[in-house]
């Protein structure tokens, strides 16, 4: 309740709320229009990464500093989160001014991967900083510790194989797309792995009330990865179209993840 209060406090966070709610509004319309394709579809593609844009800037010119930036975990962790959240506006923003603006069909891979791929590696550093700052390190020491510490990247590379990577072929032929099919599936889940392990490991710094800020960005991490699982199902099933049901599940995780940031703003408050 402590980090709901937190987070109506936050002007931004009312701001993104109701951005959000506007632009669901918009994709209701568009779903029950039965629209598939077209300007509008693409509009609402154009416009929800204002979310992140607006989370991941704020993380950088605000939370992170009252962390200390880069001179301390928590502030780094902020900063990898938030340019996370800016790489999905580039690579969101490259697709649309090729869609939209040159009015041609964007291949795979192409500029905007570059920026979809960033946020994956940027999301896995910042759980590692947080994992650091979190006292993971002596929650290891114990013998649960050390099973969690097998048990969960297990599962999570378990999952990615049954999901995702048994149904990549390798075309050596095209060794970029190869690796980011492999890459986006794998390496998120190991951002997601070393996320659970921090949740569940750390040793309360600042009297534990980071871990509900922990549990905030893992739900955002799982999210994306439950929405990009669908993305690669719908587009195997040529059911996938801009404006659809899976930009609306993108939206929701930048939002999750934007208000997962915000949280580690009130530096004062969190150490109370």
């Amino acid at each position: 309740m402590d980090l709901i209060r937190l987070l109506i406090r936050n002007w931004l966070s009312r701001v993104l709320l109701f951005v959000y709610v506007a632009l669901f509004v918009f994709w209701i319309n568009i779903y029950l229009s039965g629209s598939q394709e077209g300007f509008i579809n693409n509009l609402f593609g154009a416009l929800y990464p204002l979310i992140s844009l607006s989370g991941g800037i704020f993380g950088l010119v605000v939370v992170s500093k009252k962390w200390g930036g880069m001179k301390s975990l928590i502030g780094r962790g902020v900063i990898f989160l938030s340019l996370g959240l800016l790489a999905e506006v580039f690579g969101q923003w490259a697709w649309s001014y090729f869609v939209v603006i040159k009015q041609v069909e964007i291949p795979y891979p192409s500029i905007a991967d570059f920026g979809y791929f960033l946020i994956v590696p940027f999301y896995a550093l910042a759980m590692y900083n947080f994992a650091k700052a979190s006292g993971v390190r002596v929650g290891l020491k114990s013998m649960m510790g050390k099973l969690q510490a097998i048990a969960i990247p297990v599962l999570m590379i378990v999952i990615a194989y049954t999901l995702f990577l048994q149904h990549v072929e390798v075309d050596l032929s095209n060794p970029l797309r190869t690796f980011l099919d492999f890459g986006y599936p794998g390496f998120e889940a190991i951002a997601i792995s070393i996320g659970i392990l921090t949740y569940s490991l750390s040793v309360g710094v600042l009297g534990g009330v980071m871990r509900s800020r922990i549990l905030l960005i893992v739900l955002a991490l799982v999210a994306q990865y439950i929405t990009d699982y669908t993305f690669l199902y719908r587009v195997g099933t040529e059911t996938y179209y801009n404006g659809g049901p899976v930009d609306l599940m993108y939206m929701t995780s930048l939002l999750i993840m934007s208000f997962g940031i915000i949280s580690l703003n009130r530096l004062e408050e969190t150490k109370s």
